[in-house]
């Protein structure tokens, strides 16, 4: 299996799991970088990205329409 598919693999389930803390009106104050972190992302940016392409949103936004 190429790494960009194991990478992929992993950032669906990071994805999710930031998703689902994004949209828990309990976590609203919780910042989005400790989120990405808590998800297993390493930085910021590589969490932006992945979460864009996912969602065509930025995490902001996809937080503001989830609440």
């Amino acid at each position: 299996m190429p790494l960009s598919n194991f990478n992929a693999y992993l950032n669906g389930w990071r994805l999710a799991d930031a998703k689902q803390a994004l949209a828990d009106p309990a976590q609203r104050d919780v910042p989005i970088s400790t989120i990405a972190l808590d998800a297993g992302f390493q930085s910021l940016g590589p969490f932006n990205r992945a979460f864009k392409a996912e969602t065509g949103l930025t995490p902001s936004e996809f937080r503001e329409r989830s609440t």
